[in-house]
């Protein structure tokens, strides 16, 4: 299979919106008590034929570019490494010099993933994900490894 990564355009919008609604309960995502709209902000998507297989977006401040939601369809297919490695290019030619992304205490494949790629755990912030729950009760109690979903925990990179 023929992967492609490109910037995510304005004809992906039904695509992204129908995996995000599949792999984030929905395309609204909670971030700091606010619910952000992943459908409209930048990032990358994988391409194989006319299908999208991954996806990731971002949220791009002045001095450092979040991570937001980073999915591949096709898991260990090195889709999300090669979406990671186009966010890291297009940053540094921004002249950004820091990435960061947070993720739930119970990722346990995102911890591997993005130390294995540079990032170091830099914060915990506990039962924020229990408050945003009170805000958005399709967030699962369990995650993946029978795991409780209570905290934030977030991860940075220097470039």
């Amino acid at each position: 299979m023929t992967v492609t990564i490109r910037a995510i355009e304005e004809d992906d919008h039904a695509a992204v919106r129908e995996l995000l609604t599949a792999r984030w309960a929905g395309p609204e995502i909670l971030l700091d008590g606010q619910m952000v709209d992943a459908t409209r902000l930048p990032g990358f998507a994988a391409i194989a034929g006319s299908q999208l297989v991954g996806l990731v977006t971002l949220i791009k401040r002045d001095t450092e570019w979040e991570i937001l939601t980073l999915d591949s369809l096709n898991r260990w297919g090195g889709i999300g490494t090669r979406l990671l490695d186009a966010v890291v290019e297009s940053a540094r030619a921004a002249g950004i010099h820091r990435l960061s992304v947070r993720t739930s205490n119970d990722n346990l494949d995102a911890f591997r993933f993005y130390q294995r790629r540079g990032f170091r755990l830099e914060r915990i912030a506990q039962g924020v994900i229990d408050d945003e729950r009170e805000l958005k009760p399709e967030i699962p109690l369990r995650g993946d490894y029978g795991i409780e979903i209570r905290d934030e925990v977030q991860f940075g990179r220097a470039l």
